[in-house]
């Protein structure tokens, strides 16, 4: 019996180390941020499933001052289905087939990679699965999407002990991101993007009362860091959330703390400058205090999805020291 135990034991791990060869011998995956392919029929992507895929995937992104989709869809026909496109980062396939089944495949042709497969026996079934489990497939593409974007930021980090020491954080920020202030619990980062900047700002703010649990100041703190640290290009102008758009919000975790994702617009007061943000304020009780992670995009003319989503992606590597 014990002979059989080990015998079964050593083929698991014979099977697992040819598993992960495999996975070595997979080629790197391609393809845009929050870009997604589609394989399906040519016919059917110009009809009603067609329109069922744009309106789950390509709605609009949250919160930016132009129009711009949550996912660029590419679609080709399942004959063309080659060994380029199969490369491709990000794919849902629609098939017609025995079944009505959704499935995910995680690096099937190249490493890191993410395929839904949406089969349904007719028409009308596929459309069902899509409204079924479009929620589901979006929140799994974004966060596929975020770690990939992850492991991109860790291989060129800065060192930040700095930010360690003072605010009792861990967070991977890419060292193409520079230090453009540092106060006393106030930190100040930027990196040059085409047509202008993208920036990261963290602080420390204490926690009152269950209004700051529930997001009811995140404006107020906002404005009051940007009138205090972040200037315009001449006097009297300053940073401030644009009072004439609500933000939206909602509660997430980062990490295991709980935390309000704010997302909005933000302008220069006295000035045309203007842009989007998303705002995290990670509920540290033990600490009596929030942590405060924000990234903002000044970049007129261009698409900023891509450079939000970069920034959420950092956003999201924030750790409290003391919860490691």
């Amino acid at each position: 019996m014990k002979k059989i135990l080990i015998s079964i034991i050593l083929l698991g791990f014979t099977i697992l180390s040819c598993q992960n060869d495999q996975q070595k011998l997979l080629p790197e995956s391609t393809g845009k941020t929050h870009n997604i392919l589609v394989i399906m029929d040519d016919h059917d992507w110009k009809k009603s499933i067609g329109d069922s895929i744009r309106k789950y995937f390509a709605s609009e992104f949250t919160d930016l001052p132009q129009s711009e989709p949550e996912y660029t869809l590419h679609q080709a026909s399942p004959h063309l289905f080659s060994d380029i496109f199969k490369t491709i980062r990000d794919i849902i396939i629609i098939k017609k087939g025995d079944k009505n089944e959704v499935k995910f495949f995680k690096n099937k042709f190249a490493r890191p990679q993410l395929i839904v497969q949406v089969e349904g026996k007719n028409n009308e079934e596929i459309k069902k699965l899509l409204y079924k489990h479009a929620q589901e497939i979006t929140e799994r593409f974004n966060k596929f999407e975020i770690e990939h974007l992850q492991t991109l930021h860790r291989k060129t980090l800065r060192n930040n002990q700095d930010i360690e020491k003072e605010l009792g954080i861990t967070i991977d920020i890419p060292d193409y991101f520079a230090l453009v202030d540092h106060q006393k619990n106030f930190f100040w980062f930027r990196r040059d993007v085409k047509n202008g900047e993208a920036d990261i700002l963290l602080y420390s703010i204490p926690i009152k009362d269950n209004l700051d649990l529930k997001g009811g100041r995140v404006l107020d703190y906002r404005d009051s860091i940007g009138k205090k640290y972040i200037p315009g290009p001449v006097d009297s102008t300053y940073m401030k959330s644009e009072p004439n758009i609500s933000p939206s919000q909602v509660m997430t975790m980062i990490n295991g703390k709980k935390a309000i994702e704010t997302r909005g617009l933000w302008r220069m007061e006295n000035d045309f400058m203007g842009g989007p943000y998303v705002n995290y304020s990670i509920i540290d009780k033990k600490n009596n205090r929030m942590i405060v992670g924000e990234g903002f995009i000044y970049a007129p003319a261009i698409d900023k999805r891509d450079y939000m989503v970069q920034l959420e992606a950092i956003l999201r590597t924030i750790k409290l020291r003391n919860e490691e």
